[in-house]
């Protein structure tokens, strides 16, 4: 049990107790290293995004690294991004954006300041620019990118940007690999009911202080080397990072698998796209019933082609010949699918482009209001009764 839990139990409130143990992480510092190796530098990377998909934007690009004699090297640039700010981003991050017409800009909304901020080409080729210059004061020495995030989402998008731009050979030179600092933290978790506390808020309380800031990407960047050099006995431990070490060519083949599933996934649109339109629930089944389509190699040309020429039956013998061992529920639904969708292949499944109509009245009305609701309706069903009327002509003359 760490040193602050300890505490509690002497005079803290049973509350404070609980809190206390569930912001804390046992994690067992590893022992200092004897000899460091002089021809590695470690950067840790973060950056604030829109998304974890590919198409999101990268909003703050953030680096840190700290020299032996203690210098430390800093990189943070604000990206402008195209689209408006999810709101997540807006409260997590402390960030909106102003649009005054004329222009946009990033604002930090606590603060109450505006931001620089740059395109994303501009900001991949000054943190390209820094990794440079950072390998031209130490020639000799290979970086490794470090970065935290339980899933390689922010790194993705980073190297995709750097390869859009042609930057990725000048910084393939100079990196020897990444390294997801979350798995390396992870390890150290002995229990599994504990990984549920390996979030970056929940580190810096235990490993460094409560008032941590983790705003920007800087600071995370910053708490995250931190955290290391604690865990690590007062010193990053190399060769624990090159244990976990991935090369740059496998993070853009991952970011090319990615888009030949995407495009994969695509072609079966106009089949689940009645289901994407519906709730949370519809559409997790949806992907998941798409996934298994992907995954067995089917194609939507083929599915078109065996329907032409065996219609049902050739569905069913394609699905259960390529989808074995899944559960026979799903695959009847997905059969069930198909041959819908076959019926009618052009029918059209977009939505309307008119308005959102008013919206009607709530149930949650009183008993009068119904009655009232109810006479309403009655006199409006009766017959309506015209006059008639005979034409009015002028006699008097023009």
């Amino acid at each position: 049990m760490n040193s602050s839990v300890a505490s509690n139990e002497a005079g803290d409130s049973p509350a404070k107790k609980v809190v206390d143990a569930v912001v804390a992480v046992d994690t067992m510092p590893m022992p200092p290293m004897t000899e460091e190796d002089e021809h590695v530098s470690v950067v840790l990377w973060e950056a604030t995004v829109t998304g974890r998909r590919l198409i999101d934007e990268m909003i703050n690009l953030g680096s840190y690294t700290c020299a032996n004699n203690g210098h430390e090297t800093e990189f943070n640039e604000y990206v402008m991004p195209y689209g408006k700010l999810p709101l997540n981003v807006i409260r997590n991050y402390n960030l909106r954006i102003v649009d005054t017409g004329r222009y946009r800009m990033l604002k930090e909304i606590r603060n109450n300041k505006m931001l620089k901020s740059k395109s994303e080409v501009a900001a991949c080729n000054d943190f390209a620019t820094w990794l440079c210059n950072l390998h031209q004061s130490a020639p000799d020495k290979k970086i490794i990118l470090v970065f935290f995030e339980p899933r390689n989402s922010k790194i993705l998008q980073l190297f995709q940007a750097l390869e859009r731009y042609r930057l990725f050979d000048d910084v393939k030179k100079i990196l020897l690999g990444c390294v997801n600092g979350w798995d390396l933290l992870r390890q150290q978790v002995h229990e599994l009911r504990d990984e549920h506390r390996m979030v970056l808020k929940a580190l810096s309380d235990h490993h460094l202080s409560r008032d941590t800031p983790l705003e920007s990407a800087l600071q995370r960047a910053q708490a995250v080397y931190k955290i290391l050099q604690k865990v690590h006995g007062g010193r990053i431990n190399v060769a624990a990072l090159k244990e976990h070490l991935i090369t740059c060519d496998s993070m853009v083949d991952q970011v090319k698998n990615i888009k030949e599933e995407l495009i994969k996934e695509s072609q079966w649109r106009p089949v689940f796209a009645d289901m994407f339109r519906q709730g949370i629930k519809s559409r997790r089944r949806a992907g998941f019933l798409r996934h298994l389509l992907v995954e067995s190699g089917i194609t939507y040309a083929n599915v078109c082609e065996i329907y032409k020429d065996k219609k049902d039956d050739g569905l069913v013998e394609l699905v259960k010949d390529k989808i074995k061992g899944k559960n026979e529920a799903d695959v009847e639904e997905l059969i069930k699918l198909l041959n819908q969708h076959m019926v009618q292949p052009d029918r059209n499944m977009r939505r309307g482009s008119a308005r959102r109509g008013p919206r009607t009245r709530s149930l949650c009305v009183s008993e009068l209001d119904k009655l009232t609701i109810k006479n309403e309706e009655e006199n409006n069903n009766e017959p309506a009764t015209v006059k008639s009327q005979t034409p009015v002509v002028s006699t008097e003359a023009p």
